[in-house]
């Protein structure tokens, strides 16, 4: 087993509808509504095959209970396995997820062999949360069953390889214990976000307000919010945000030949990162500054949120 044998399939269990400025943007284009997918991961290192996440359940439930959904032909994580990449539930060793909101979650124990895997602080606060995330997380106070209801998880503290070549480090904000997976492959660190940031966008500036990054707006905390999308900027080659068409639909396995490999932590003119600067051992995977004229140009391709495609 080595890098050079694992591969992530991106599954695509459903579209939700949010609003660009007070989910996927901060200080986005408030009223407009977007629909993004959910993408849960099958990695298969060439010893062990892995979920991360398990994503939507069916679309009546989600719309009932969450937001509102349409499936789109996408089936449910244990029939995308079974029925487009060959793999039957009982294959899958490990689910690690990157947090336990409802949409993550979704027919985990559909997977009768798989361990699961979660961030310590995610666990505490799904079996008892904050009332504001009642329904975020399920809880049975709303008569709704959670899907972890009656399961086991081992729980990740710090940040560690849980499995080899499978890394999990904090990104909390968007939830209390969130934590991004880094999956080291042949072509670098591929990222699964979770829901630290919701698409590529939320990476590159917000010009108007000279943000260096446009942040997403659903936080339950802003400042380790803003620290956890730095983080991913300085970790990743590439990265798979859950809810992103764009970035998981540009092949259906990652690596792949001629993906294109991000500048980490990049400088430009004018727009200032706030945290410190690379993890220890990655400083020399920083980028160069950009130049004025590269800045003015890289600024001025840039999509507007309220330009965006409603997908």
């Amino acid at each position: 087993m080595g890098i050079t044998e694992t591969k992530i399939y991106p599954i695509n269990t459903g579209w939700l509808e949010a609003d660009l400025g007070t989910y996927i943007f901060w200080k986005g284009p408030a009223g407009k509504k977007y629909w993004n997918p959910v993408y849960c991961y099958y990695v298969d290192t060439g010893k062990h095959k892995i979920l991360v996440d398990t994503g939507l359940c069916d679309e009546e439930r989600a719309t009932k209970y969450h937001h509102k959904c349409e499936k789109r032909g996408c089936l449910e994580v244990h029939d995308h396995l079974e029925q487009k990449l060959g793999v039957h539930p009982d294959e899958i060793d490990a689910i690690v997820f990157t947090h336990l909101h409802w949409d993550h979650v979704q027919n985990m124990k559909k997977f009768k062999n798989a361990r699961y895997i979660a961030p310590k602080g995610e666990i505490e606060m799904a079996y008892n949360p904050l009332p504001l995330y009642y329904r975020t997380y399920e809880c049975g106070i709303l008569d709704i069953e959670p899907p972890y209801a009656g399961c086991v998880f081992e729980a990740v503290e710090e940040e560690c390889e849980v499995l080899p070549g499978i890394t999990m480090f904090h990104t909390p904000g968007h939830s209390v214990g969130h934590m991004g997976v880094t999956v080291t492959t042949s072509m670098g660190d591929i990222v699964i976000a979770g829901d630290a940031i919701f698409c590529e966008r939320n990476l590159d500036p917000n010009p108007s307000e000279k943000w260096r990054h446009w942040v997403p707006a659903r936080f339950v905390n802003s400042f380790e919010g803003w620290k956890s999308v730095e983080e991913i900027d300085k970790r990743a080659d590439y990265v798979l945000p859950c809810h992103d068409e764009p970035a998981n639909a540009r092949s259906t396995v990652y690596p792949y030949e001629g993906m294109p490999i991000r500048k980490r932590r990049q400088p430009i003119p004018g727009y200032k990162f706030y945290f410190g600067d690379m993890p220890a051992g990655m400083a020399n995977k920083a980028a160069p500054a950009m130049s004025k004229k590269e800045a003015d140009e890289f600024i001025a391709s840039l999509v507007d949120p309220k330009d965006m495609a409603e997908y």
